[in-house]
């Protein structure tokens, strides 16, 4: 019983590789909030953060009938998404914050410590250049991928941020290089937790490391 998290850029290949393994495996992929949930205007400002604790209790309920499960993006991605807008935001009025960083952390402790949201047994971030990732995007007609050339913008921050969650909790995080779904999925295989050798789920340390961390750290 395991829950790994597919991270990346838009169009490096987390959903496919997500599948692939699925029907590899007995495994079952957690779909991102869009694609699980229907938004309104009423929606409170909390709405995205309860639907990642929503798709973190999906991934514990599936995890006891498969093999393991596949979080499709991490459910903590308001944490570091905001960290990203908000140095960007300056720049770019495109670029749409949360919520203020101070807020979005003390929702995520408390449910760290509901055990209501956690972090999974591994991360696997998939990264190629930006030219591949152009590539891709254009010949997939089946997603518009919105604000897609801004979000290339938040490629290398958000590699800095999962580097430093792996200096906080190194058996974590593992880094795979996309050069094809059959390479990413050689690659999680080789690198797959061990379920009797998991760090823990709900460490409040390595949450306060990231918030200490994003808060004295530009984006760049």
């Amino acid at each position: 019983m395991t829950i790994i998290s597919l991270e990346g850029a838009s169009a490096v290949g987390k959903t496919t590789t997500a599948e692939v393994l699925c029907d590899e495996f007995d495994a079952y992929r957690v779909p991102e909030v869009n694609a699980l949930f229907d938004t309104s205007k009423e929606d409170s400002t909390t709405w995205y953060f309860e639907r990642q604790c929503d798709r973190w209790e999906i991934a514990i309920e599936r995890e006891q009938e498969h093999d393991f499960v596949i979080l499709d993006g991490d459910v903590l991605q308001p944490l570091w998404y905001n960290w990203i807008a908000h140095g960007l935001s300056h720049e770019r009025a495109d670029i749409e914050e949360f919520a203020p960083l101070d807020s979005i952390y003390r929702f995520y402790r408390k449910k760290l410590q509901e055990r209501a949201v956690g972090f999974p047994d591994r991360y696997f971030f998939l990264h190629t250049d930006t030219d591949s990732l152009r590539q891709r995007k254009n010949s997939d007609e089946t997603r518009t991928r919105r604000n897609f050339e801004s979000h290339l913008q938040f490629t290398t921050p958000q590699r800095h941020y999962f580097e430093q969650l792996q200096t906080q909790s190194p058996e974590r995080v593992r880094f795979v290089h996309t050069q094809s779904i059959e390479t990413n999925c050689s690659t999680i295989r080789a690198n797959f937790p061990i379920s009797d050798n998991r760090t823990d789920r709900y460490l409040l340390t390595v949450l306060d490391a990231m918030y200490d961390w994003a808060k004295r750290t530009t984006p760049t």
